[in-house]
């Protein structure tokens, strides 16, 4: 990858990626990965040097050189969504913002220089070059599971704000807005319409955590209501699972798909608290409800504790910087509208949780020539009891909050 990248950094710099008029005169390669997990892609780290003396710190995204997994995880298709996020979507939806007089507080993002998507023949050379942000004082959080409060917080007013971009857009120019989200390939169902986990594997994870709640508390849950939908439900997960991403106006924004602690950096004060957030990696993002976002990051990075404490402060203040981050008389989703949405969509956060939690607890190395039903045995495996309690904790907060109305 480092020889192809000296290659390739010539012809990027003179086409004008870091300015223009400017030539390539050296790339210094570093093995600063700043403790990012990298699962859909090889990532390096440099600095490139140009005619003018300026440096430039690098992260450099190349495709996954196994077929198998670039099919299996549509890699293709990331790369066309990141580039299009970088290239026309987010530089829209600042244009909105900015056009409009009232707010200056932008969500935070790195720098994008260069992008390509050839595919077939010449995937080895495809690549995504972006900021690294290191060198600002960004870094992901300690935490490698679950997020504290003040972490918490301070990544969904993140999210509040780059979720507002989206309404203030649509405010001010819907119809553009519609045309280029049309340019999102989805990366969640195959040409078939399975879901990344085919075969209905999304029951099978979902049981896993439903089995575990009814052996725990089976008096208080075994006739609830939202679990017997939810059992009925997850029997066409698929289906369900469409449901949960078809879009509901006027409620939808371009989501980023994948928020999760290992996308999202902190920059902090003296005293170790998070003050800046910025968020990167948008390689499977959609239009729909804002729901899908905080769902999956809050099932992702929340302990059943956080949840029962403190899930109404958490979306109480993501609601509060999504109502100032727009200007005056365009709307965004209120707190009841959320609700109702999370009712409809969050289960699509906690499929996901179900089985990427876990793996996240216990890591391990995709092989993609395992047969299927083996590799989904070994996901139902990981983290062992502890998975399962956290996967049982997951349903429980789903049926408590009665988001069964997909």
């Amino acid at each position: 990858m480092d020889s192809l990248l000296r290659e390739e950094l010539p012809e990027i710099v003179s086409n004008g990626a870091f300015g223009k008029n400017l030539k390539y005169v050296s790339f210094e390669l570093n093995q600063d990965h700043m403790g990012q997990d990298q699962y859909m892609s090889i990532v390096l780290f440099g600095t490139v040097t140009t005619s003018d003396e300026s440096q430039f710190h690098v992260v450099t995204k190349f495709k996954l050189r196994s077929e198998k997994l670039r099919h299996m995880f549509k890699i293709d298709f990331q790369f066309n969504n990141e580039i299009i996020m970088y290239e026309t979507i987010i530089p829209f939806l600042f244009e909105c913002h900015r056009s409009l007089n009232g707010v200056e507080d932008l969500p935070l993002l790195p720098r994008f220089f260069y992008g390509r998507n050839k595919c077939g023949e010449f995937f080895e050379r495809d690549l995504i070059m972006v900021e690294n942000v290191n060198p600002l004082g960004f870094k992901l959080s300690e935490a490698r599971t679950f997020l504290d409060y003040d972490h918490l917080i301070s990544a969904l007013q993140a999210l509040a704000k780059f979720h507002g971009l989206s309404y203030t857009a649509k405010h001010k120019d819907p119809d553009t807005l519609r045309k280029l989200v049309m340019n999102i390939r989805d990366t969640q169902f195959d040409d078939n319409g399975q879901w990344l986990l085919k075969n209905n594997e999304f029951k099978r994870f979902a049981k896993r955590g439903i089995n575990r709640l009814l052996e725990r508390s089976g008096d208080l849950y075994r006739d609830n209501e939202h679990l017997q939908r939810f059992q009925k439900l997850i029997d066409d997960g698929d289906n369900l699972l469409r449901r949960t991403l078809k879009p509901h106006e006027p409620f939808s924004v371009v989501c980023h798909g994948d928020f999760n602690r290992n996308n999202v950096f902190f920059r902090y004060d003296e005293a170790g608290i998070p003050v800046d957030v910025l968020l990167f990696d948008f390689g499977t993002p959609r239009y729909g409800s804002p729901a899908l976002d905080l769902s999956f990051f809050l099932y992702m990075n929340t302990t059943q504790d956080m949840r029962e404490r403190w899930w109404d402060d958490l979306l109480n203040e993501y609601c509060s910087t999504l109502a100032k981050s727009v200007p005056s008389g365009v709307f965004v989703s209120n707190r009841a509208k959320l609700d109702s949405e999370m009712a409809a969509c969050a289960i699509f956060g906690f499929a996901h949780a179900s089985f990427f939690l876990p793996c996240q607890i216990e890591p391990f190395s995709i092989n993609p020539d395992l047969d299927n039903e083996v590799r989904i045995e070994m996901l139902l495996q990981r983290g062992g009891d502890y998975g399962t309690e956290i996967v049982a904790d997951l349903v429980q907060h789903i049926v408590d909050m009665g988001y069964t109305n997909v």
